[in-house]
């Protein structure tokens, strides 16, 4: 996996924002085509963005990192990719499929639900979704419509353009999800008060695990107790409070690891430790190893 430095010799993970001739956007729709020539057979190192990424594979074969898990790109296939997380893919030559790209603005603006997003088993900030199999030819068809129709309305720019790229997204969305709950046994129902409070914890969490550490902060702004808090955790996802917190931290702290030339220190300050050594100890009793020793692991792994 590459690495690039700037010319202060730090490295931070590139994080990009949805432009389209250097002027912020909000939806692009593409082939893999298309971004194939605009990087111009050069290679695309590891970074993030601050928009939704979905990538749908039609044809072709490569690899796809997502944070820390590896995935072989097979035909038919289907990654969403969420704000904040780090990916690279590399692809064979010969590929095609398309690339939607959308900020949250826009879907905010466009009557799609968080419950949608978040929820809806595609997208995670601070998990790995894994990607969506297309195993039908029903469902092929039908997302296939959808994106061309997109295609369409993305070129032409008719009346009511964003809302019609607005309601487009939504149905691919939709018919996504109905995929994959047809793949998958009924679960039980989660629209009681605890799964909202989980929601809420959930958003909290990646918004503010950078200066909120302790799970009471977190129930405090819940208007609960930080003893109920941990046993809705504990009795919905069998992951406590506590854990959820530290989870957050050290992917975030894995992710510079590997990503960055940040020092342990630097890290430890940009993840909201006061004390840097309280964050290496804290990373070396999580990972059972160094900070250190963990990026050389990792690159080793991966280069």
């Amino acid at each position: 996996m590459p690495f690039n430095k700037k010319a202060n010799g730090k490295t931070s993970i590139e994080s990009l924002s949805l432009t389209v001739s250097d002027k912020p956007v909000d939806f692009v729709i593409k082939t893999m085509q298309q971004v194939e020539q605009e990087h111009n057979g050069h290679d695309v190192l590891p970074h993030r963005h601050n928009y939704y990424t979905i990538i749908w594979v039609k044809k072709g074969k490569g690899t796809h990192h997502i944070d820390f898990k590896t995935y072989e790109v097979k035909e038919n296939i289907i990654f969403f990719i969420s704000p904040e997380q780090v990916h690279h893919l590399t692809m064979e030559p010969g590929h095609d499929g398309y690339v939607l790209l959308f900020t949250p603005d826009f879907t905010e603006r466009h009557g799609i639900a968080m419950t949608l997003i978040q929820q809806g088993g595609f997208f995670s900030r601070c998990d790995d979704v894994a990607p969506l199999y297309i195993n039908s030819p029903h469902y092929e068809l039908q997302l296939e419509q959808y994106l061309q129709l997109m295609c369409r309305e993305y070129k032409n720019k008719g009346p009511f353009h964003h809302e019609m790229l607005g309601s487009l997204l939504k149905m691919f969305l939709l018919e996504c999800k109905r995929m994959a709950d047809a793949a998958v046994l009924p679960r039980e129902s989660r629209n009681h008060p605890k799964a909202g409070i989980i929601r809420q914890f959930k958003t909290l969490l990646d918004d503010r695990f950078k200066e909120w550490h302790k799970v009471s902060d977190y129930a405090e702004e819940l208007h609960i107790t930080p003893n109920y808090l941990n046993e809705v955790l504990s009795q919905e996802t069998g992951i406590s409070a506590k854990d959820f917190i530290l989870n957050r931290i050290m992917l975030e702290a894995k992710r510079y690891a590997t990503y960055s030339e940040l020092s342990a220190k630097e890290v430890g300050y940009e993840l909201g430790f006061d004390d840097p050594a309280h964050f290496s100890k804290l990373f070396k009793q999580q990972q059972k190893e160094s900070f250190s020793g963990f990026r050389d692991s990792i690159r080793k792994k991966y280069n």
